[in-house]
């Protein structure tokens, strides 16, 4: 059975109560990071020494702040809400010990629409709230500031936090205060989700992965292979070169021949590593020789090398090297040296394909730029940059397009002070 650990944030009686939870899961092992303020937890992170799968913060303030600050990813991280059964507990509580028939209080961290929600579906017309909502993270003083001034105006009658630095300071004060905290419940359902994406993760990492690597001889070069020394210890120092690299993805090795190799191993052991340009540069700088690789992910293994072939069908169009990537679902990673990976969905065309004398890996890019870019219309000019050519051959592309009815003319922009205008398109149906 697979061990999840998971790193519970937050202060100390939060964390014991959530810890509590935790281990009545075999599946889970709980790691406690405390602190006693909310500033501390990204520094309590970064000092944890034990691996970490999943994080579970006790409530949004930790949690914003941790993600926002680049500590641990939104991806992997969790935070109890304390909306729901957590909130209606603290209410009872604070109902229970007065003998107001109305009562006024003020509250931090829940959203309005929740508030607004709670009152009216359980007809609490006695119950003022005056809240301080927040989306991410907001300093402690703050929140104090908000429960004291509406205390000591006599708007309120006690106050609701989430924040146990928050209760601690107002009870000092002398204000009336109760603290949410996390509901079993709540934790619980928190726990199962946790659960379900560790089991999609683990599923996703177990996928087959397929690199492809492929050196483009044309056959004048093939030919010469066959007589050429050069050549054949050029194609040693490419096999000697991708067998290393397979050994680091503990993958299988297989040439398949004319110069296109395939690498099988899981997309976990891919994922693992950064993308492999030295790879690349090793090839070039051992044999002068250029190499695309592509790389493909699967349920089967005939899936994966399918879409092996399609990233490296993306990667020889490119005019600036590149390595691509295709998962199960047809989405497309393209990864270039010191820039963030660009990502867009595979388009296909159905009945139009054979229509377009254009590739679908340019038809998909161009889709893709105007989805990124917000903007419905593009020109040639557009499309030159987005492809990175001439805006000659961006115009060639626009016209098999059009033609092939996968866009239409929309209308015109003047170019410059001289010269025709630019004509504009849009796509004609959502691809």
């Amino acid at each position: 059975m697979m061990t999840i650990n998971l790193g519970v944030v937050g202060p100390e009686d939060s964390v014991g109560t959530l810890t509590k939870v935790v281990e009545e899961y075999p599946s889970f092992k709980a790691i406690p990071i405390i602190y006693e303020n909310v500033e501390q937890a990204p520094s309590k992170i970064k000092q944890t020494t034990q691996q970490v799968d999943q994080w579970l913060f006790t409530g949004q303030a930790p949690y914003s702040l941790c993600t926002e600050m680049g500590i641990v990813s939104k991806d992997q991280s969790w935070f109890v809400p304390l909306e729901g059964s957590s909130l209606l507990g603290t209410f009872l509580e604070a109902f229970y010990h007065t003998d107001q028939k109305k009562l006024d209080v003020s509250l931090d961290t829940i959203s309005p629409q929740y508030t607004d929600w709670l009152i009216n579906e359980f007809s609490l017309a006695h119950l003022t709230i005056h809240l301080f909502d927040y989306p991410d993270y907001v300093e402690e003083e703050k929140l104090i500031a908000f429960h004291k001034q509406a205390f000591q105006s006599g708007k309120t009658a006690l106050a609701l936090t989430c924040l146990r630095g928050v209760y601690q300071a107002l009870i000092k004060l002398g204000i009336p205060c109760y603290r949410v905290q996390p509901a079993e419940p709540v934790t619980r359902n928190i726990l199962a989700r946790i659960q379900d994406r560790m089991n999609s993760l683990y599923y996703k990492k177990a996928q087959i992965g397929v690199v492809g690597a492929l050196i483009p001889f044309s056959q004048t070069e093939q030919k010469e292979m066959v007589y050429s020394y050069k050549r054949k210890h050029q194609e040693l120092v490419i096999r000697k070169r991708l067998l290393e690299y397979a050994e680091s993805l503990q993958g299988s090795f297989i040439e398949i021949g004319n110069g296109y190799f395939e690498i099988f191993t899981t997309r976990g052991e891919i994922e693992a590593q950064s993308w492999p340009y030295e790879v690349i540069d090793d090839v070039k700088t051992s044999t002068n020789l250029t190499i695309y690789l592509g790389i493909g992910y699967g349920r089967t293994a005939l899936a994966a090398s399918k879409h092996v072939q399609s990233a490296l069908d993306f990667s020889k169009q490119a005019r600036e090297q590149m390595i691509v990537l295709v998962d199960e679902e047809n989405n497309v990673s393209e990864a270039k040296r010191n820039e963030e990976p660009f990502q867009y969905r595979q388009v296909f065309l159905g009945d139009h394909s054979t229509n377009v004398a254009v590739g679908p890996a340019i038809i998909a890019r161009i889709y893709a730029k105007v989805a990124q870019q917000k903007q419905s219309y593009f020109s040639s000019q557009d499309v030159a940059i987005w492809l990175e050519g001439t805006e000659r051959h961006a115009r060639r592309i626009l016209f098999e397009l059009e033609k092939g009815n996968v866009i239409r003319q929309v209308g015109e922009e003047q170019s410059g002070r001289r010269g025709r205008p630019r004509r504009v398109y849009c796509f004609k149906d959502s691809l």
